[in-house]
């Protein structure tokens, strides 16, 4: 059984969607299971621990999908993440050793899948922070400190629990926000409910731009997400090959 986890539901809708519609095709029932674990490091962490700890017969490999924030200056919104390395800021303080780093099999899997579709790969080491990384000064210093090109809020406690239950994992992320682009504060609180949405545009009209253009980010990680996944679960058996199409242009990446 392959585990599909993420952090929120909004990352996993496209591919739920996509597994139904090749199940419903074919009438093969696929061994996958979708999981969401929740935002930061140690509620997503925990969440796939205890996962692991009760299923850790019946579940062969992890596959975290996601979105990241680039440091990277030469990474556009939309590309592909395969991180090497995984890294925890102030890792040292909170007892982390050294980087962790994903099966190199799931990672040679990946890489062939997102060949197949065409795209561009970023193999650069992925930071796990506990906080919004808002503006690009901080993503700049985070990049110097730890010479990493992206940082996002779950891999290593993930990664971490994978390992420590024996169980192979991977991330593949995708671009949402550029190492150049300023994040609202307000985000992590909208992120959690609609009708805060709703409350935040009707009060702060002015905010509508800047929303809409994180809604097209995500929309275009979301495609990017699900057409990799597919691919993925394709080349290593999970899915058959001639089920599903891809959901969009092969990549939101520059090619």
């Amino acid at each position: 059984m392959l585990i599909v986890a993420a952090s929120m539901e909004q990352e996993l809708i496209g591919l739920r969607r996509e597994v139904l519609e090749i199940q419903d095709a074919n009438g093969v029932h696929p061994q996958v299971e979708f999981r969401v674990l929740g935002v930061g490091p140690d509620r997503a962490g925990g969440a796939l621990a205890a996962l692991l700890e009760d299923r850790r017969s019946d579940i062969d490999s992890v596959l975290v999908l996601g979105v990241a924030g680039g440091v990277n200056p030469a990474l556009e919104s939309g590309d592909l993440l395969l991180a090497d390395r995984y890294a925890l800021q102030n890792g040292a303080s909170q007892g982390a050793g050294q980087a962790l780093r994903p099966d190199p099999r799931m990672l040679q899997s990946a890489e062939q899948a997102a060949l197949e579709l065409s795209m561009p790969v970023c193999n650069g080491g992925a930071l796990t922070v506990d906080h919004l990384v808002a503006e690009p000064k901080e993503r700049e210093d985070l990049r110097a400190q730890y010479q990493v090109d992206s940082v996002n809020m779950e891999d290593y406690r993930v990664a971490e629990a994978a390992q420590k239950a024996g169980v192979p994992f991977l991330s593949a992320r995708v671009v949402l926000d550029t190492a150049s682009e300023r994040l609202p504060g307000y985000l992590p609180g909208l992120a959690k409910s609609p009708y805060k949405v709703v409350t935040h545009v009707l009060l702060m009209p002015w905010r509508i731009p800047t929303m809409l253009r994180l809604k097209r980010q995500l929309q275009l990680g979301q495609m990017v997400l699900t057409n990799f996944a597919v691919a993925y679960m394709k080349e290593t058996g999970i899915l058959e090959n001639g089920g599903g199409q891809n959901v969009g242009p092969a990549s939101g990446a520059r090619g």
